[in-house]
């Protein structure tokens, strides 16, 4: 299953791109994609695995930035 979050103060596509390879090693994530511009993240895994790995993914984005986060 697909869902798409807001990104809440991603600062750079640099960082962006960071994050999206760091989400993407997360057990259970079958796919993830960070657009800078829109500002989202989509991520795909399946159904039951969504509240880990939205957590793992929150830590993965502030190791790059400790200001961004998502919105879930």
């Amino acid at each position: 299953m697909k869902k798409t979050f807001k990104m809440v103060d991603l600062d750079c596509a640099n960082c962006g791109a960071k994050m999206e390879e760091g989400i993407k090693k997360i057990k259970g994530v079958q796919d993830a994609s960070i657009s800078f511009m829109a500002q989202k993240i989509t991520i795909e895994a399946e159904e039951s695995d969504f509240p880990r790995i939205l957590k793992e993914a929150c830590k993965v984005c502030q190791k790059v930035d400790e200001e961004c986060t998502i919105e879930y």
